[in-house]
Parts: structure tokens; C-alpha cells; sequence
């Protein structure tokens, strides 16, 4: 297999070099670490984008996921906290649990704590559990073409937050991702329904929605609902209610292809 590329490099101060084992193919990953040592999980990015939207997407601003209720900070804790990871490509996953429980707890210091293994055949070797602390990579809005998948988009107003969205990547049109969501096996082929040049509905729920012309997409809860969308920079006057782009944050889980 092709090692993959890994993403969020910024986070970590060091990299070292974790062999994952498949049956009897030894594949060659890279697994980050932090300046104390602790291991930092990687999953492949097709599951780490299946997980923020499966069971999400669609669902009404404040719906009730696994006891958390999905408000712009609640989804994205809920939906972090759900990312688990077989071991199969990048480190095994699981228990993943987001201690911000609102907007200005990331930006206050926050963490994040999980369990890492190695798959060996088919078992997997826990290790003990990892606690990281959750880093600031920027204060003040970046150049979205500098964003990574991982990272956590904090607005705001003065030094108040306002809203948290999750950074998904970048695809060229609505299109692309209405058929990434349709690879992904989310929604079978022609049940997204476009309803307006710029907006997919599914079953009447808006679930990819795009202002101008940006190839960046965020996904975070609205009063509209759980979707994707791309005005990150909160430049359209029907996102300027979520404030300004302020902070940009480190999930503390790196992301390879």
C-alpha cells in the first residue's frame, strides 16, 4: 500500500514511525506525537468525513445525539466524540471524548482523550489511554487555502465566540460533494434533490448549501440544520449572524488519504 499523506502537521512537535500491521502486509504509517510523547490518532479521511455526517446531516439545530444536544458546539463535540477507527489504515480508534462542551471552552483551553492500537491479524493491541491538550493554531481568520482536515473554525465577535464549525475539505463545486456524500454511500444516487442552483435537500432538510464561489466547505449545526456549506470566511450576509472568523483549532486527530 501507498503511504498515505498526513494532515494537521502543524500540531505535532515530532513524527515518528508506527508500523501497522494488515494479516501479513506490514503497511508503513505515520503516526504524530507530541513534545510529551503521546501518540496522536490517525484515520483515513473518507471515515473521518463519513463520521461527522452520518446521523447528522439533516437533523434540526439542537436535535438530541447520543444525549448531547446538537447546538453549532454540541454537534461538533458529538461528532467528534463518534470517530472510531478499526486500525486497518492509520492507528486503531476509539473512546474519543471532546471535553469542550461550548464555544469558549476551545478557546479557553480544552482537550481531548482517546484510546490507540495497533491491528495485528484480527486483534488489536490497546494502548493506554491518550490525553492531549487541544492547540490553537491561529488567532484571527487565515487564508483558508492554509486549513486542514482536523481542524475546528471558532467565530465570533470582540473577544466573545459566537459559533464552531468543522473544516471538510476542499471540493471544487456543490456537485462534487453531493457526489462525494453519494461515494461515501450516505445517500444513495438521486435522493439528494437540487432544489435551487445553489442548495441540496434530502426529504425536505437542506443538506449542502453553497455561497459564492469558495472550494472550502465547513460542516457545523445552523438554525436551518446540520450541513455542509462554504463560507468559512463568513463573507455572505446569510452567515454573518455566526460572526467573524476568529480562532482556528487543532482537533488533536490527524487525517491521511
Amino acid at each position: 500500500m501507498k503511504k498515505g499523506k498526513v494532515w494537521g502537521k502543524k500540531l505535532v512537535a515530532g513524527i515518528m514511525m508506527a508500523a501497522i500491521v494488515l494479516g501479513n502486509a506490514a503497511v508503513s504509517t505515520q503516526a504524530a506525537t507530541k513534545d510529551s510523547g503521546k501518540t496522536v490518532a490517525v484515520i483515513k479521511e473518507d471515515n473521518y468525513r463519513k463520521t461527522l455526517c452520518k446521523g447528522f446531516l439533516g437533523k434540526s439545530y439542537g436535535s438530541v445525539v447520543d444525549g448531547i444536544r446538537c447546538d453549532c458546539s454540541g454537534y461538533t463535540r458529538a461528532a467528534l466524540n463518534r470517530l472510531e477507527s478499526k486500525g486497518k489504515s492509520g492507528t486503531a480508534l476509539k473512546n474519543v471524548q471532546v471535553a469542550a462542551r461550548c464555544t469558549r471552552d476551545w478557546v479557553s483551553g480544552s482537550s481531548i482523550t482517546y484510546t490507540t492500537g495497533v491491528a495485528e491479524d484480527d486483534d488489536i493491541s490497546w494502548a493506554k489511554q491518550t490525553k492531549l491538550s487541544i492547540g490553537k493554531k491561529n488567532s484571527g481568520a487565515s487564508k483558508v487555502s492554509d486549513l486542514e482536515l482536523g481542524d475546528v473554525v471558532v467565530y465570533g465577535r470582540g473577544s466573545s465566540t459566537t459559533h464552531i464549525a468543522v473544516y471538510f475539505g476542499k471540493f471544487s463545486s456543490i456537485n462534487e460533494v453531493k457526489n462525494y456524500l453519494e461515494d461515501l454511500g450516505l445517500y444513495d444516487q438521486g435522493l439528494l434533490k437540487k432544489v435551487s442552483g445553489n442548495k441540496y435537500q434530502y426529504k425536505g432538510k437542506t443538506i449542502i448549501r453553497q455561497y459564492g464561489s469558495s472550494s472550502y466547505w465547513r460542516i457545523h449545526s445552523t438554525c436551518s440544520g446540520i450541513m455542509i456549506d462554504n463560507d468559512i470566511a463568513g463573507t455572505s450576509p446569510y452567515t454573518s449572524s455566526f460572526g467573524n472568523w476568529k480562532w482556528t483549532f487543532s482537533s488533536g486527530i490527524d487525517i491521511i488519504e
